[in-house]
């Protein structure tokens, strides 16, 4: 559905996939063989696939939200803003593009077990 960016949260928050303008939402699910909680998703971008600003999955009977700490552009900056879910950061699992990207490619668990198996830190 194309939207106004100022309307972009409220769609956020119900995750609903939207088009603005540089701005847009969808569904994930990186193996469609594969249903397990974590492994698809909802995600919100600026500017294109390469940008991932919030990720939604739902992990243990909730909704975990996960936000780009990177800077793009100002634009995107403002995107941000736009589309938000929760206002109080501390709600939010802080990440890098890096590990955004990973989410959407392979789920939660991908990024689970690099952590796990090999020590890496998100």
């Amino acid at each position: 559905m194309k939207i106004a960016n100022k309307n972009a949260r409220e769609f956020v928050v119900k995750q609903h996939p939207f088009e603005g303008s540089n701005l847009f939402a969808e569904f994930f699910c990186p193996d469609t063989k594969d249903s397990t909680e974590g492994q698809n998703g909802y995600v919100v971008y600026s500017y294109g696939k390469h940008f991932p600003m919030y990720i939604c999955l739902h992990l243990g009977g909730r909704d975990i939200w996960f936000a780009n700490e990177d800077k793009y552009s100002r634009s995107t900056t403002r995107h941000q803003a736009q589309a938000r879910p929760v206002w109080d950061g501390s709600a939010m699992h802080w990440l890098s593009t890096e590990w955004m990207l990973r989410i959407v490619r392979g789920g939660y668990r991908s990024i689970a077990q690099q952590r796990v198996v090999q020590g890496v830190t998100l």
